[in-house]
Formats: C-alpha cells, sequence, structure tokens
C-alpha cells in the first residue's frame, strides 16, 4: 500500500544556480557517496569544532607523491602550529575501479547504479568566450579534442561555457564522446565575445594618433587620447564584472558537490587583479580587490582549485610579425620621421598593428618613427600579457591550483586533470576564534622532504555563523543533488523506465486526468505526458518490518526537468508511505510518477529520497520529447 504524505523536501525552492555552502568550516561534512550496506546509517564524520580544509598536491619532480602520514605534514596559520585532526589520502586510481552496473536493461530503461566509483576530485572546464579573442577559442577546442582521445578511463569532466552569461554545455559525464560533441556543436561551438572588441580598440588607437597630426590642437590631442583609454578602461571592468558573477553563480553550483573541484579556466586574459588595479593604464578609482576577494572566498568554501590556461598560446610580440593588419590606412602617413632622419624607417617600409589594448600608451605620438610606434606597442603588448599571466598565477596559487602559458593546450588540461587528481585532505580547527573577517595565511610544511606543494595560501576569517549568506540561502541536500548536471548520487539504487504516454508500453496503465507538475501552466503546449516506472532497492533504504511481516519505508520522488539552457522547465515531488509485502519486497518497491513536458530536447533529472536514513540516488536522462 502506497500512503501519500507531507514529507516533501523540494517544493518551490528548486533554483537553477542556487546552493548550500561547502565551507571550509562547517559540522558535517558527506564523505562518502558509494552505495551503503542495508539499513546502514549515512557515512558523515561529526565535530563541535569550526574545521579548516585544506586540500594539498604534493609532487616530486612532477610526479604525484603517496603513502605520506598525518604525520609527516605541518600546518600553520598566520606562523602559529595547529593540530591537524581530519586526514585523508586521495588517488586518482580510485576512479579506475569499476562498479556493479546492471547489464541488458529494458528499453527506455535506466539505474542510478555508478559505472565508476566516484572519484575524489571532479573537473570542470570553463571555455571563457567573454575574455578570448574567437580565432583563439577555436584553436582551444581543437586541442580538446585531441586530449579527449587519451582521457583516463573514469575522469569525470563538466564543461561550461561564458559568453554573455554563464551556461552549462555538459553535465559531470565520464564519456569523451559526450564531452567532444559538447564543445564542437551547438551551445559550445566558439562564439564572439559580447564586450572583447580588438579591432575596435585598434580603431580607437589609431585615431587617438591622428588626432595629433593635421594641426589639431593639443586639447584634441588629448581629449581623443584620453577618450580612447576611457573605452578600453571600460570595457575592461565591463569584462570583469560579468567574469565575477560567472565565477559566483559557478561556486554557488560546486559546492553542491562534495570533495575537491579542479576548474580549468580557458582564458585570453584574467581583467581583474588581487593587486591594485589589473594594468597600468586602468583607473585607480575602479579597483576591483574587494569583487577579487570574495571570488577567491566562495571558490575557497566551495573547494575549488584554479587551473587558468592561457588560450593564446605563447606569443610572439606584433611588431616582430612579417606584415601585420592595419585598420586604419591613413596611419603611416600621419606618423612623421624625425628631423635629420637618423636611424628613421620610411613609412611604406612597415606596417603596423595594435595589440589591442594599452590605451593611448599604445596608439603613438606626432613626431616618431615608425620603429618607435612599433616598439611602443610591443612594450604595450609585452606589459599587459605580463599582467595577464601574473593574474593567472596568483589566483592559481591561491586557491591551490596551477597556471599554464603552453602552446600544448591539450596536454595543458590533461596536466591539470592529473595535478589535481592526487591529493591529501588535511583539516584544523584554528586556535584563533576571534572570527573578525581578516585574511588568515595558511603554510603547509613536509619538513623531512623537498616536495613541490601546491595548496590554497589563506582565508577570510568570517564568523562561520554567516558564512552561508554568501551563498543566496540554504537548502536541503535533496535541492542540490537534483540540479542539472550535478554529479549522479548512488546511494539509493533503482532502475526506472521513462517513455511517453502514447507508448505501447504503458496502454494498460491508468494515468491521471489531472495536470502532472508544478509550472503546467507555464509551459508552452502542445504537452507530452511521460510516465516513470520505479523499482526501488529496499537494501539500500531504512526499512522497518510492520506486525504483519510487511516492510515500511518512507520515500520522496522527484523529477525535475531542465531544457536545454539548463533553465527549469517543470518539476513533480512527493513524499510516500510505503507498505510492502515481503514476497513483493525481494523483487523491489515498485512505483509510478508522471510529469507534463513541452516539445524539444530535454534533460529529466530523477532522484529518489529516503526520508528516514536521509539517503538520495539520482539519474538524469535525456529526452527529445515530440512536437505532437
Amino acid at each position: 500500500m502506497v500512503r501519500p504524505g507531507s514529507f516533501s523536501a523540494l517544493g518551490f525552492c528548486l533554483l537553477l544556480f542556487g546552493a548550500i555552502a561547502s565551507p571550509q568550516a562547517r559540522t558535517t561534512t558527506p564523505v562518502a557517496t558509494t552505495p551503503p550496506a542495508q539499513n546502514a546509517p549515512v557515512p558523515v564524520f561529526h565535530t563541535t569544532a569550526n574545521l579548516v580544509i585544506v586540500d594539498v598536491v604534493v609532487r616530486d619532480h612532477g610526479a604525484p607523491v603517496h603513502d605520506l602520514r598525518a604525520s609527516d605534514f605541518r600546518i600553520f596559520e598566520d606562523g602559529r602550529a595547529q593540530k591537524i585532526t581530519v586526514f585523508e589520502e586521495h588517488r586518482s586510481s580510485d576512479a579506475l575501479r569499476v562498479a556493479t552496473a546492471p547489464a541488458n536493461l529494458p528499453p527506455h530503461t535506466y539505474s542510478d547504479a555508478p559505472q565508476y566509483i566516484l572519484p575524489s576530485a571532479v573537473n570542470i572546464l570553463l571555455l571563457d568566450a567573454l575574455n578570448t579573442p574567437l580565432p583563439d577559442q577555436i584553436y582551444v577546442r581543437r586541442r580538446m579534442i585531441q586530449y579527449l582521445h587519451t582521457i583516463p578511463p573514469g575522469t569525470r569532466i563538466a564543461v561550461f561555457t561564458l559568453g554573455s552569461r554563464l551556461r552549462i554545455i555538459e553535465g559531470f559525464t565520464t564519456d569523451p564522446s559526450v564531452i567532444e560533441k559538447a564543445i564542437t556543436k551547438g551551445r559550445g561551438s566558439p562564439e564572439e565575445s559580447p564586450v572583447l572588441d580588438p579591432d575596435w580598440d585598434q580603431t580607437l588607437n589609431e585615431a587617438a594618433n591622428l588626432a595629433g597630426t593635421g594641426g589639431a590642437s593639443s586639447l584634441a590631442q588629448a581629449g581623443m587620447a584620453a577618450f580612447a583609454t576611457e573605452s578600453q578602461n571600460f570595457e575592461s571592468q565591463l569584462r570583469a564584472g560579468m567574469t565575477f558573477d560567472a565565477m559566483d553563480q559557478l561556486a554557488h553550483y560546486l559546492a553542491t558537490i562534495p570533495g575537491r573541484k579542479n576548474l580549468v579556466w580557458f582564458t585570453g586574459s584574467v581583467p581583474f587583479s588581487l593587486v591594485t588595479g589589473s594594468n597600468p593604464d586602468q583607473d585607480q578609482m575602479a579597483d576591483l580587490q574587494d569583487q577579487a576577494k570574495k571570488m577567491l572566498e566562495l571558490l575557497a568554501l566551495a573547494r575549488v582549485a584554479l587551473y587558468p590556461v592561457d588560450a593564446r598560446g605563447l606569443l610572439g610580440t606584433p611588431g616582430g610579425q612579417a606584415e601585420t593588419r592595419v585598420q586604419n590606412p591613413n596611419l603611416f602617413n600621419s606618423i612623421q620621421a624625425p628631423s635629420g632622419g637618423n636611424g628613421a624607417i620610411p613609412s611604406q617600409a612597415i606596417s603596423v598593428t595594435n595589440p589591442g589594448g594599452g590605451g593611448e600608451n599604445s596608439a603613438g605620438s606626432p613626431g616618431q618613427s615608425v620603429s618607435q610606434v612599433v616598439q611602443q606597442r610591443d612594450s604595450a603588448f609585452l606589459t599587459q600579457n605580463a599582467w595577464d599571466h601574473f593574474n593567472m598565477e596568483q589566483f592559481a596559487k591561491a586557491t591551490g591550483g596551477k597556471a599554464f602559458v603552453t602552446n600544448g593546450l591539450g596536454q595543458a588540461l590533461g596536466d591539470a586533470i592529473a595535478n589535481g587528481s592526487d591529493y591529501y585532505t588535511l583539516a584544523y580547527a584554528p586556535e584563533n576564534a576571534n572570527y573578525n573577517g581578516a585574511y588568515r595565511k595558511i603554510d603547509v610544511k613536509l619538513p623531512e622532504y623537498h616536495y613541490d606543494l601546491q595548496y590554497r595560501r589563506g582565508y577570510f576569517a568570517e564568523d562561520p555563523a554567516s558564512q552561508d549568506k554568501l551563498f543566496t540561502g540554504r537548502r536541503s541536500p535533496l535541492i542540490d543533488a537534483m540540479q542539472h548536471g550535478v554529479l549522479p548520487l548512488s546511494q539509493v539504487l533503482f532502475q526506472v523506465r521513462v517513455v511517453g504516454s502514447t507508448d505501447p508500453a504503458v496502454a494498460g496503465e491508468r494515468l491521471s486526468p489531472d495536470p502532472a507538475g508544478a509550472l503546467v501552466k507555464s509551459l508552452k503546449p502542445p504537452l507530452q505526458r511521460y510516465v516513470a516506472d520505479y523499482t526501488i532497492d529496499p537494501s539500500t533504504l531504512n526499512t522497518r518490518t510492520l506486525p504483519d511481516g510487511r516492510i515500511h519505508s518512507e520515500v520522496e520522488l522527484t523529477q525535475v526537468a531542465y531544457n536545454v539552457e539548463g533553465i527549469r522547465e517543470n518539476y513533480t515531488d512527493v513524499g510516500l508511505g510505503v507498505d510492502t509485502p515481503p514476497a513483493q519486497a525481494r523483487d523491489g518497491i515498485h512505483l509510478h510518477q508522471e510529469i507534463d513536458l513541452p516539445a524539444g530536447q530535454m534533460f529529466l533529472k530523477i532522484g529518489v529520497h529516503d526520508l528516514v536514513s536521509g539517503r538520495i540516488g539520482t539519474v538524469e536522462i535525456p529526452l527529445t520529447v515530440p512536437k505532437r
């Protein structure tokens, strides 16, 4: 017998990018996602202290170091030794252990049984179109495809893009062909940046140079140069704000996933810095340090290590190119050779381009030779390039990751994933209980060894009780687990058959005449009814035997439908008290659920929540909903 109840934890709270915090200081932390034994409690560790969690990558000449003990490590906060209270080693080889997965499932039937034991770290590719010129994006994707053919089995990767906004292109998967399709087709294809415009920057610089010729007043020259600089600063600050928003959203999303996350960020530039300004020409009144520090704090709470990769590869100076493009063909006529012709190069002998930034300093000024203009522009280019690399290294170091500047972009992806897959987790309860928001420096040492260590270098000592304010609302673990693309859970094992209501397989089933789903009224018709028939393994539920011998369980069934943009279209959620005769329970607990979906490509996330133990199982199913 199935008895409806009021157990629902999902309700109307489902959002696309919300999350509960997974901070460095939390009193209860999940440590396992594999199926538990029958009636076993959910595996967690408890402590009454506020823990600072530090993931440490240990390398010896590039190779991971294994089998270290807690006693080998020393950890310091602001120079004071701390006691290590939690210690774990994580190995990339853990992902190679194949779990028991059902074979030969019937048509349209899916299972949440894992193909691989979940690794201790997961990987996210962020393809940044906002801060990367289009040709470099194409180059990145070509190198990604080459690497994917050699990806280690069990490596879990999700793909996001950043253009006008953050988009999830592919949720976590171990299938390289799925990832390859995501980064080469449809929404994962390269796109023009909505803000970055090197051609416009070049035009502004050339116009500033032309303003210094033809008898223009010094006031006009200064005004044109100031306009060029202000326009480029505005572009840079706009890109910075959009990048901060994207990192905020990504941190919210990743905070739902336990363990370490390696964020491999392919970008052509970093438009902000941890020090004042982001380049020598930026308006110092527009200091972005506070926003950069908040971004670091959010990433730390979500246990994200940044691996920035320069999507441009190794660059030469524009002046070193044999021939380059010029926006304004009259520019050469505006460059005057110095009097006497000492060392002057005829303007017809060389063409000049602007590296795409740097304000008036790269535009040249009247009275300069062409060689001097080229030299100025090369200098501005090298300065901006050095700032980008400096910023990449600073953010990588602050989060425990590593920056890559190389032409081997595919190899850089492999190195980043390998680097962040073997690590140690250390945690300590800080002796300093004064949570005043100040930055506290973390030092980790291996006194007996000379290894290379990567770890986040500190944290902001915010009151743990207020840390969740950085995230927009605390939610139940079920809501986090039901986000589009989030890693599947297998704490409750089940199979589910999902078919349209017109399928002959459900011809004998009695369907509800009522609308199916909380958001049906907002959906554009025609709608298609889909039927989900569950078979739940009772051994993964916390059940009890009733006096008459029936097996009693309390479960919550949840379905959430997302469109290709990752936006929720509809959902259903119901809590049930289920009493199953022993003979039937041996074959599994059978339940039924329905949902209405609009036409088009959909992703149906299905979850089973054991309301007694709190264990969860989820699976995500791609569906093509017909129009009829």
